[in-house]
């Protein structure tokens, strides 16, 4: 198992649960709940990226976070499904150069929603208006922060339908878990009452404590061929020392998220695939999504009196506590698809007056994959003598357009809030951002896709992607539910296909063995 992020860590759960050895790799370091986003920010590699004057710079982040864990460590807890539109893109934006249709339907993938939703114990309620029906969630929403009963109180006004935005954070004690105590930053540290459903919490411990193995600080450099049609293995950098390791596997299973899972096929070559493992189509890289966003920010002033003596603090706690999808298919959005808008408390702490309030929305927009949005490899090479990364994105006009017009749908709700100044923030999604799709897509036809349907990169029986890079359509909300579903999904699959085993769907949520 490559990755111990989002994916890794549910597919490496659930084969290990089911009996199998599962060894799991992770470049990055065991984080505690003192080291900030900040920190982990700074030992990560950077990728060359192309501004929008063109210049091209190393400063890139391929990365959600390079640690153990990945980006749910220090995510908000965003736990949306995708919407049908999003399984089938097609049907409101045409054919593109790369298929936009998911080789899933919302069908095959909602058993999976439920049992990850069930695992990192979502806490969620009301009804949102891009779902077919509402989920049921195993907890009641989160405490709704004083800036997200505004937006939801001028949603309304607007005629707008804004519900509480589902979140894997506990908000009563669950499997051992404590209730949120609202006292910290999610997205800055991680949890340190558990109350996150980060992928350490919630599958990583339990696994490890019923023998899973874990090697953190060793990144992968190359996959090893056993024969025309298998690998049989993986070859490793000890990140302190440079010393190399080769691990021997029957199956090996990458996910070390978009963007490093399709370089590590890049950088995997040999006599029989002088491309890269999986590239003998030219579709190993392409189709790199980021999802486009945006924030935008208001200032009001509040009926508290002056005279109070508590300063109003924003910050800590929940990240967001209210959400809108009435954008989310709108004819009169371009290309008839706008996308998500919430509440995104700062990443900092606040101070401001009692009678005044700073509220900030962040607006998502799915970004149409292109066959020249890709991954690559540089000419230069890292302290490993590995070839640099190269992240080559230009969004689409028409996502640029789709973004603007979220955005003033946002200031109109904003201006609904009372808020007297509005002003707009850019989140820098070009970068590379934490949303990252689409690189290694999945599909039936292998001229325009890498993996099938199951994960299995074409042409090798052995070899599964099970990250955000098989997504062929980015979709409009935060995907790390939906890309754990698929990667669930994707493990049940093998333990079906190459060991006979039927796992039990109903089989209880972790952490209550």
């Amino acid at each position: 198992m490559i990755g111990s992020g989002a994916s890794g860590a549910i597919t490496a759960w659930a084969l290990q649960r089911a009996g199998l050895d599962v060894v799991v790799v992770e470049q990055g370091p065991f984080v505690d709940p003192w080291v900030s986003y900040d920190d982990v920010e700074t030992i990560a590699e950077t990728a060359w990226i192309r501004q929008d004057s063109g210049v091209w710079e190393k400063s890139g982040n391929p990365w959600s976070t390079c640690n153990v864990g990945g980006g749910t460590v220090f995510f908000g807890g965003a736990a949306f499904r995708y919407r049908p539109v999003d399984f089938d893109a097609e049907a409101r934006l045409g054919r593109s150069d790369l298929p936009l249709r998911w080789p899933w339907t919302v069908e095959e993938i909602d058993p999976y929603y439920a049992l990850v939703e069930s695992a990192l114990g979502i806490a969620g309620g009301g009804h949102d208006p891009s779902l077919p029906s509402d989920p049921a969630y195993p907890m009641p929403p989160v405490e709704t922060t004083a800036e997200g009963a505004v937006i939801a109180a001028a949603a309304r006004s607007l005629g707008l339908n804004p519900f509480p935005t589902p979140l894997a954070i506990a908000s009563e004690p669950y499997q051992g878990r404590l209730a949120c105590a609202g006292k910290r930053p999610c997205i800055s540290n991680r949890c340190d009452r558990g109350a996150k459903g980060d992928a350490v919490t919630v599958f990583l411990d339990p696994a490890r404590k019923a023998g899973l193995r874990l090697f953190a600080g060793l990144k992968a450099v190359r996959l090893l061929r056993r024969d025309a049609t298998s690998v049989d293995g993986v070859e490793c950098v000890r990140v302190d020392n440079g010393n190399r390791h080769v691990i021997r596997a029957r199956h090996v299973v990458v996910a070390g998220n978009a963007i490093q899972s399709a370089a590590l096929l890049l950088r995997s070559t040999d006599d029989l695939s002088p491309q890269g493992l999986g590239n003998g189509h030219d579709m190993v890289g392409r189709g790199l999504c980021f999802k486009m966003s945006g924030y935008v920010q208001g200032y009001r002033r509040t009926d508290v009196p002056t005279t109070s003596r508590e300063d109003r603090v924003t910050g800590p706690g929940p990240f967001s506590t209210a959400a809108i999808t009435d954008y989310y298919t709108a004819d009169d959005a371009p290309g008839g698809l706008g996308g998500l808008i919430i509440e995104s408390q700062p990443e900092e702490s606040l101070r401001l007056r009692p009678d005044e309030q700073i509220i900030r929305l962040e607006c998502l927009v799915p970004d149409q994959p292109r066959a020249d949005n890709r991954v690559t490899l540089g000419r230069g090479v890292d302290r490993f003598g590995l070839p640099d990364v190269v992240m080559d994105y230009s969004p689409h006009p028409r996502d640029r357009a789709r973004l603007e017009y979220l955005q003033r749908r946002a200031e109109e709700i904003l201006r609904a809030a009372g808020c007297e100044l509005t002003w707009r923030e850019s989140s820098y999604f070009w970068m590379g951002s934490t949303h990252l799709h689409g690189t290694c897509r999945a599909g039936t036809n292998p001229r325009t896709s890498v993996t099938d349907p199951d994960g299995r990169v074409h042409g090798l029986t052995n070899l599964m992607v099970v990250d955000g890079g098989v997504m062929p359509y980015p979709g409009g909300v935060n995907p790390t539910l939906t890309i754990q579903s698929l990667a669930l999904r994707m493990a049940h699959q093998l333990l079906r296909r190459e060991f006979g085993i039927e796992p039990d769907l109903s089989s209880p949520p972790v952490g209550t063995e």
